[in-house]
């Protein structure tokens, strides 16, 4: 039977949990603003009771892996479910000496990435509070250690070079997410192909709008070709908040249009396939949603879209309403896209008699 036993960092804080057989019971947080699980385990999936001195409410945890389980949690009185996510051991987001790490625990294995030294990654085996592992980065590679602390919110140890003696220090911190912030990070191309065309940034509207919101952090960057699209893409592998990727550029069927080089959509998504904080990958493009389904493949995340050659002004109306209604108004990707055609009707398949805009093709492609 699947054991959700032990101490949790989670976006609620540190938990406890303790499972006999099938029942499990748990404590979260501390002092006057602590809370208590109760519930029963079948497979991989914990539904539990949840109680705090202000509320109380269901929720359901899935463990992925040995170290994370995500989930949610529906508040008493309430129809909207919030995400309730938990690492432990290794797994999770980590400040070390050489950048921010993102570690995956599944059983003994430990794999991950950091990001100080470029885009690297190590690959060991943990026993214990031990980890041994062999680190690789763009020009160097070696060996390292780690222990972690009792508590698994620290860990110290060291790193040698391929064919060196000497060891190095190298620790860390795990980082904890802040309760309620998401994040909207926009990686756009350069629209201009010379000095003629006027400024403009979609980028730059979409921060104006959305930074003056206390829960959001807006980040925007630019792309010109494959590999600085996938570089911005890893990024999202080291934050440890909700997030939300929009990317704009022009595009065709077959994928991105850069610059006169085309990419595919199957190597984005193969960049973000560790982004297991993203929640939501927009293409604010034309035509990348005329593929369909089978496009995008299997993914932890919903991806959004358009069928057609969408007007400019027409896409920014959509996804300023898309986005607020998931950024402002609380509500899951799934739910804001449904609501989307009932406030801008020329989003779908059918623009209404007399609108100035073309239907949009908006698409939405469910996890899965």
């Amino acid at each position: 039977m699947t054991s959700f036993s032990g101490y949790w960092s989670t976006t609620f804080g540190a938990m406890l949990i303790e499972q006999r057989g099938s029942k499990v019971t748990g404590t979260y947080g501390h002092g006057a603003s602590a809370g208590r699980v109760e519930g029963g385990v079948r497979g991989a999936v914990l539904r539990f009771r949840y109680t705090e001195p202000g509320e109380r409410g269901t929720g359901e945890f899935r463990l992925l892996r040995a170290g994370k389980f995500c989930g949610g949690y529906t508040a008493k009185g309430s129809r909207r479910s919030l995400p309730w996510d938990g690492h432990r051991g290794w797994d999770g987001i980590w400040e070390t000496d050489f950048g921010r790490m993102r570690l995956m625990h599944e059983d003994t294995r430990v794999h991950g990435f950091y990001s100080g030294a470029g885009h690297s990654s190590l690959l060991g085996s943990a026993s214990g509070a031990a980890l041994a592992f062999n680190y690789k980065e763009r020009n160097a590679a070696g060996e390292g250690r780690f222990t972690l602390a009792a508590d698994a919110q620290i860990f110290t140890g060291g790193w040698r070079a391929r064919g060196r003696r000497n060891w190095q220090p190298w620790s860390g911190r795990r980082a904890h997410p802040t309760p309620g912030v998401t994040w909207l990070v926009v990686l756009e191309a350069h629209w201009q192909g010379s000095l003629a065309e006027p400024e403009y940034s979609f980028g730059n509207m979409l921060r104006e709008v959305f930074a003056r919101l206390p829960q959001v952090r807006v980040r925007q960057r630019y792309f010109h070709d494959a590999g600085s699209l996938e570089h911005g893409c890893r990024e999202l592998l080291y934050i440890a908040e909700p997030a939300i990727l929009l990317i704009a550029s022009h595009a065709l069927a077959g994928g991105l249009s850069v610059r006169g080089e085309l990419i595919d959509t199957a190597r984005v998504l193969d960049s973000l396939r560790f982004a297991e904080n993203l929640k939501l990958l927009h293409f604010s493009s034309c035509l990348v949603a005329l593929a369909g389904r089978k496009a995008f493949g299997r993914r932890p995340w919903p991806v959004s879209g358009y069928a057609t050659r969408v007007d400019w002004g027409a896409s920014a109306l959509i996804e300023f309403t898309y986005l607020d209604l998931v950024l402002n108004r609380g509500m899951a990707p799934a739910e804001a896209a449904a609501t989307l055609p009932l406030l801008v009707p020329y989003a779908g398949n059918r623009a209404p008699r007399g609108s100035p805009y073309r239907a949009a093709g908006f698409r939405f492609f469910p996890a899965g």
